[in-house]
């Protein structure tokens, strides 16, 4: 990547100084009256811009929970916080940003860079680079995996109608993360461990997008071909030896290498002034080869009939929008859209038994698994339409008819029809409201002898499905949606809004699975300007789901559940009743003061709480806790002694200082109170809670 990089700028500096240089004439003797101004070339205006912020910060962590660092790094010490670099006139203009840089370390693990020139009218290039860390444990553990993504964008037009564009892309990711194993132990009192080893990691996903468009006053054509390639630089599986029996091993199979291929072609056709058709077709094939291996290492279990798989995937997505508009206050979309998704790809029709959990006696009993593979199409026909009755009133109204056919599923053909209505006003200049319904209705004839027959043709393995079970997506639906906001300012200072929504899911035709579902929502948010200087803000927001249902699975004399008392369900436990319910709720509360001398103080504060319950199973919460100080005095007002020749001008220094706490506190019942049965093995998930303090000094320069 660093010489697509360096081959970039000599590309970019070569065609700068061709298209910079005038033809040259000869040299005119000048008329001795010929004034200074006439005989100086005509200099092209031209904007600089340079910022530049520096950050020296102390971290203060005080557990190894990698929950603090899971998608971020929190560097300690100085670093390069944001570079910016802007050069622009009437022809052309540059760009160059790059945001957390360490002058010791080179880019920060979650950092980026991006440099992109655009010649108006020709040409525009990019270059990129993005870094994101996974923190997967405890820092002591060393689970985790960089993401690093590579990017070169190129457009040209050789002429007024034509664009050629290109866009390669790199993704490299590596590291370790980890994986969760169950072994036998021997042990009569804990036969089973739960162990998390690590698994490495080593990806490379490359994309590769060419296009071409041609605009005319009436036709608007666009091709493009992508190219998608994931390349895996590990071994076919990863093995690992069970800890508590000599000679018992375990063995996963690794992500395989693949190739997709996408073709597109959309032609865009002016029809009339008021009517316009746009088309796209896509068609995209998936081709690689699945190597097969058995997951046990220690050659228990029987001999797959083939061991590798061609699979054949291929889809194609077609659509058609006829966007009109008959009358000035009617317009008017008709779409139509077809994807249609094929899996052919070899059946295996006798799998063979596999050891689950290997201990090395050949005896243990064996899991058969029978691969299936789902196609499916699906049609749809939808008409939207807004009317502006007034300058005041405006009226949407949508319909959509939806059919799906698939295969291998309980609901092999189905229908959802769409209902949508949206009203915006402005009742008043300064209060504005709009409202919103969305009725849903969800139809298919459902088979539930299907999952017996497919997957579990012995009924002796006791695994079957609930003659009355309904998946609860791919059962009957109704569904109603009702959505209410208001923005109103009742003062020139003061802005207030506030938006609701309820939804409700019913499921009629489900006795055993989800039943009903409800979500309601409602955000606000309030930002008042006391004094020309002082802005108070916060904003609320506030989700909740619950979702009802009744479950039932395969009787266990052995389980302390009743058999259900009906003869006919009588290989099934008695059905019980089911809640589950999430509340998410946040609140952000700031305050940003600007003082006369050039001081400004600003000050936040957020939580992030979420809690969960279900019936019979303790409940969980995560908070966050946020709360963020900082002061910056400009130096804009006193800058004048900066302003030497050949130094640009310097619009202002800022000097910031800041402190931050955030605080996270769980309560999940599946990550406290470990059973300490002496055998399990987890890689830093114990202990998720944490403190976090940062302080912050910053230097900005603005030229």
């Amino acid at each position: 990547m660093r010489r697509i990089f360096a081959v970039f700028f000599l590309i970019l500096l070569a065609s700068h100084a061709a298209w910079s240089q005038e033809p040259q004439q000869e040299p005119e003797q000048k008329s001795q009256l010929e004034s200074p101004q006439e005989s100086n070339p005509e200099i092209e205006p031209a904007t600089l811009r340079f910022e530049l912020s520096t950050r020296f910060q102390t971290i203060d962590l005080d557990t190894g929970s990698s929950k603090a660092t899971e998608y971020r790094s929190l560097p300690d010490g100085l670093y390069i916080d944001d570079l910016l670099l802007s050069y622009g006139s009437r022809r052309q203009e540059f760009e160059g940003e790059v945001a957390r840089i360490s002058p010791l370390t080179n880019l920060i693990n979650d950092g980026y860079g991006d440099v992109t020139y655009r010649r108006y009218g020709l040409l525009s290039a990019g270059v990129g680079i993005s870094k994101s860390p996974h923190d997967y444990g405890a820092a002591s553990n060393d689970v985790m995996t960089q993401r690093d993504t590579y990017s070169l964008l190129f457009k040209f037009s050789p002429g007024d109608r034509l664009i050629i564009s290109t866009n390669l892309s790199v993704e490299e990711r590596n590291g370790k993360r980890p994986l969760t194993v169950e072994s036998l132990t021997g042990i009569l009192s804990n036969p089973t461990a739960i162990i998390e080893i690590k698994e490495p990691v080593d990806y490379t996903t490359t994309s590769i997008d060419l296009g071409l468009e041609y605009i005319d006053d009436i036709l608007d054509l666009q091709l493009n071909n992508s190219l998608q390639i994931f390349s895996s630089n590990l071994t076919d599986s990863v093995s690992w030896n069970n800890p508590y029996i000599s000679g018992a091993t375990g063995r996963v199979q690794t992500v395989d290498d693949y190739t997709v291929h996408t073709l597109s072609v959309r032609p865009a056709i002016q029809l009339t002034s008021n009517t316009r058709l746009v088309n796209t077709l896509s068609y995209s094939k998936v081709t690689n080869n699945i190597n097969l291996a058995p997951f046990s290492t220690a050659g228990i279990g029987e001999s797959f009939e083939r061991n590798v798989i061609d699979p054949d995937v291929r889809s194609l997505v077609f659509s058609s929008l006829l966007a009109t508009r008959p009358r000035s206050d009617i317009r008017l979309n008709i779409k139509y859209r077809h994807r249609a998704y094929k899996n052919d790809t070899p059946v295996i029709k006798e799998t063979p038994a596999y050891v689950l959990l290997d201990s090395g006696d050949s005896t243990l009993i064996r899991y058969p698994r029978i691969p299936r593979y789902i196609s499916y199409a699906v049609n749809s026909m939808e008409v939207a339409s807004t009317w502006t009755l007034t300058q005041r009133l405006s009226l949407d109204a949508g319909l959509k008819n939806k059919d799906t056919s698939r295969s291998d599923r309980e609901v092999d053909k189905e229908n959802e029809k769409i209902l949508s209505l949206r009203m915006r006003s402005v009742l008043r200049d300064n209060l504005s409201g709009r409202f919103g319904y969305t009725y849903t209705r969800r139809r298919g004839d459902y088979d539930p002898a299907y999952y017996q027959v497919t997957y579990d043709p012995n009924p002796a393995n006791d695994v079957t499905q609930h003659p009355l079970m309904r998946a609860f997506d791919l059962s009957a639906f109704d569904s109603n949606a009702l959505m209410a906001g208001l923005d109103y300012s009742p003062l020139d200072a003061l802005d207030l809004g506030t938006t609701l929504a309820l939804t409700i899911n019913k499921h009629p035709d489900v006795s055993i699975g989800r039943r009903h579902s409800q979500g309601e929502s409602a955000t606000a948010y309030a930002q008042y300007t006391l004094f020309e200087s002082l802005r108070i803000h916060a904003e609320y927001f506030y989700d909740h789901r619950r979702s009802e249902g009744r479950y039932s699975w395969t009787f266990n004399p052995t389980l302390p559940y009743p058999q259900d008392p009906n003869p006919q369900y009588s290989d099934f436990t008695t059905p019980i009743n089911g809640i589950v319910e999430d509340t998410n709720i946040v609140y952000i509360m700031g305050l940003s003061l600007d003082l006369d001398d050039g001081l400004s103080l600003d000050g936040s504060y957020s939580r992030y709480d979420f809690r969960g319950s279900s019936t019979d199973i303790p409940d969980v919460s995560y908070v966050t806790d946020i709360y963020e100080l900082s002061a910056s005095y400009s130096l804009s007002r006193k800058i004048d002694a900066f302003r030497l020749s050949p130094v640009p001008r310097i619009k202002d220094i800022r000097m910031k200082a800041g402190y931050s706490m955030e605080r996270y506190q769980r309560t999940d019942y599946t990550l406290n109170n470990f059973p300490d049965t002496g055998t399990d093995t987890f890689l830093g998930i114990r202990e998720p809670d944490y403190n976090l303090h940062v302080f912050s000094l910053s230097l900005n320069l603005y030229f």
